[in-house]
């Protein structure tokens, strides 16, 4: 529960210091994006073709949402699943979008409510378990 956030109160630099990347902000909302590299039919392919994980904050540092997506592959779909549900963030679908990549790419969108780093607290967990996979 609790009132409406104010728009365009969330730390941005607090987000940034928690999720170890640097958000854009625009408009109230602060978004960490992160790209990954992969290939279609013989192409290099990139963030900039969709290829990212992505997490976006709204609100205010006491009340926020998170609405996101992440893109893994197919050994890291549990690990991140598994860590999404442990941070309290709601997944909302798994699918693919693309046939012949390399390697074969999953996404995932989830989202949350709560403080804004809380929410991002849980995000880094999402991080660091899908790169601890391989190692």
């Amino acid at each position: 529960g609790g009132a409406a956030p104010s728009a365009g109160s969330i730390n941005a630099a607090e987000i940034e210091r928690i999720v170890g990347r640097a958000p854009e902000v625009n408009g109230g909302i602060v978004k960490v994006t992160i790209a990954r590299d992969g290939s279609m039919h013989g192409v290099r392919v990139g963030g900039s073709m969709g290829l990212t994980t992505w997490a976006a904050f709204w609100g205010s540092d006491a009340l926020s949402a998170v609405d996101g997506d992440v893109i893994m592959t197919a050994e890291e779909v549990q690990p991140v699943l598994r860590a999404l549900r442990h941070a309290g963030l709601h997944v909302v679908a798994l699918h693919n979008h693309m046939i012949g990549e390399q390697p074969a790419f999953f996404f995932t969108h989830f989202w949350g409510r709560g403080a804004a780093a809380d929410l991002a607290r849980g995000f880094r967990t999402v991080l660091d378990a899908q790169a601890a996979v391989g190692r």
